[in-house]
């Protein structure tokens, strides 16, 4: 890709001053409508060192309203930032939905740096992977993502060099690793030519801009910018000249009223159209037992069809005697205690899933697993509808933002799968959206394993009679009583469609490396010693088997 860029184009002054004020006021205009169709934008600037990326970037915004975008420069990662997976930090900066966020330098830049510093070429193609796949996500949410590589020869650079240390007010602008890339120029060009190849995507495409005149590189850039916004809002050269006036608003009248769609980013607002009831159709899906009483769910090849719920087959009569209770208990918490002391040792995350039936006893089993955990080890996430920057943004947003660093445990009391379970059901996500969330789910949760994190997780299954017996006792006891809610009388009436959704989700999301674990909850007691026995046996999996005196 970059030997088909001539680096040695130019503009005019004159020219240039001619024409970028129009496109600052197309892309001023351009940014209103964006927010009000609430279509999140993406623009990654990288480049050569010595290119002007930051001033690329200040023509760009320079016209518009500051309050609707942000601009991220991007430096290696900071000591508590390596303590997430390395995508973590630019989860956190991802767009709300119609917000313009501007990256200088970007995940591309540590990309470059595992290849040229680590040498490790497997895990830098698992990175790049794994960046085409954050680029997809935020895509297939809605997002307009655009990425510029600025380009120059060495000759080139090493003249922007010389010019800057000539000057003491600029020369602070080239750093080592600016001389490092230059003195390793070739090396780095085939590392970048790669780079573009296995990350330029119809959806996040790369546009290599030659950079050696910066006039030509900004108006290029611009005049790129503001072709795609148009393109996206439906905006055609005759509506341009017929609409747009100086302050915009009849542009954003005109194109409101006829061409806006709306696009990502709607979950949970009334403009979404409720999908249809959940398929009873699925596939196969069964349980192995395993030594420790659990029952891990095994995913088959094909997608054949199965005729009873899996759900259905579970052993619900399973019980457990007091006795027996206290017992486990006492010996399985010591353990846990001890391997928390090896999570923090190891420098290892925890993530324990915990998702149910509605009273399936999520809380009394989350209390019994924390209950000897030094406090200052974990943080518990009750997952509720998303609200404020949460519900602006992609779903999984708020659960990069709530990751546990190394060292730590974070148990999420419901989670991530409320978007293939609740949001599917009730019709908060449009059919297109829970669809894909299978396989951004595994992604995700792929993501956190290649980085060391040890993922378990249960699902508490009960039968709807066991459901309504709990109902009624917690709606007679008045310290219970809160718990209960309409909305948990409403679900009930859509069994059949949940059940038909946990299903498939079990079926789709139980993988090699974070497998299901379902956990026959009719009686508190065993699901609780069932819980803890097999969060015991992952950890003890991963981190060495302890052993109580």
């Amino acid at each position: 890709m970059l030997d088909r860029c001539i680096t040695d184009v130019s503009l005019s002054k004159a020219e240039y001053q001619r024409l970028v004020p129009e496109l600052q006021a197309r892309l001023f205009d351009l940014e209103q409508m964006l927010l009000e169709a609430r279509i999140p934008t993406i623009f990654v600037f990288e480049g050569w060192a010595g290119t002007a990326k930051a001033r690329t970037i200040a023509t760009l915004t320079r016209r518009l309203d500051p309050r609707g975008f942000r601009v991220y420069p991007i430096t290696p990662p900071r000591t508590y930032e390596q303590q997430y997976p390395w995508l973590y930090r630019f989860w956190l900066k991802i767009p709300s939905y119609g917000q313009m966020t501007f990256f200088d330098r970007s995940w591309y830049r540590e990309l470059l740096a595992a290849y040229t510093t680590d040498g490790d070429q497997d895990r830098w193609r698992t990175r790049c992977e794994d960046a085409v796949v954050f680029e997809r996500q935020l895509a297939d949410d809605g997002a307009l993502i655009l990425k510029f590589w600025l380009h120059i020869t060495k000759k080139q650079q090493a003249r922007r060099f010389k010019k800057l240390l000539s000057d003491p007010l600029q020369s602070w602008r080239v750093t080592d690793e600016d001389r490092w890339q230059h003195r390793h120029y070739k090396r780095v060009y085939q590392v970048v030519e790669e780079m573009l190849v296995r990350t330029d995507t119809a959806f996040a495409p790369w546009q290599i801009v030659p950079a050696a005149d910066k006039y030509y590189a900004r108006l290029h850039i611009l005049q790129t910018i503001v072709g795609a916004l148009e393109s996206r809002l439906g905006i055609t050269a005759v509506d341009r000249g017929a609409s747009i006036d100086d302050s915009g608003e009849a542009l954003r009248r005109y194109n409101l009223s006829i061409r806006i769609p709306v696009l990502g980013g709607a979950t949970n607002t009334d403009t979404v159209r409720p999908s249809p009831p959940a398929e009873e159709a699925g596939h196969q899906l069964t349980t192995t037992p395993m030594s420790n009483g659990s029952a891990v769910v095994t995913v088959p090849v094909g997608s054949p069809t199965y005729a009873a719920s899996p759900l259905q087959r579970v052993d619900l009569s399973l019980r457990l005697d007091d006795e027996t209770y206290h017992r486990e208990l006492k010996r399985l918490q010591a353990k846990l205690y001890l391997l928390g002391l090896q999570v923090y040792h190891q420098k290892r995350p925890v993530v324990i899933v915990f998702e149910g039936w509605d009273a399936a006893g999520k809380g009394g089993a989350i209390q019994r697993l924390t209950a000897e955990l030094d406090p200052r080890a974990y943080i518990v996430h009750a997952i509720a509808a998303p609200t404020g920057d949460d519900k602006a943004r992609h779903y999984l947003y708020r659960f990069w933002r709530r990751l546990p660093p190394r060292g730590q445990f974070a148990v999420f009391d419901r989670s991530w799968y409320g978007r293939v379970l609740v949001e599917r059901v009730e019709g908060f996500a449009r059919p297109e959206e829970w669809r894909r969330a299978y396989a951004e789910i595994n992604q995700f949760e792929r993501q956190l394993v290649d980085f060391g994190t040890i993922i378990a997780k249960f699902w508490l299954h009960i039968s709807p009679e066991e459901q309504l017996r709990r109902f009624e006792q917690r709606q007679n006891v008045p310290y219970k009583a809160w718990k209960l809610t309409d909305e948990d009388w409403r679900n009930r009436e859509k069994w059949p469609a949940y059940l038909a959704a946990v299903d498939e989700m079990l079926l789709r999301t139980s993988t090699p490396f974070a497998p299901w674990t379902i956990v026959e909850a009719e009686d508190k007691k065993f699901a609780r010693i069932k819980v803890l026995r097999t969060a015991v046996d992952v950890l003890e999996s991963e981190l060495g088997v302890v052993e109580l005196e």
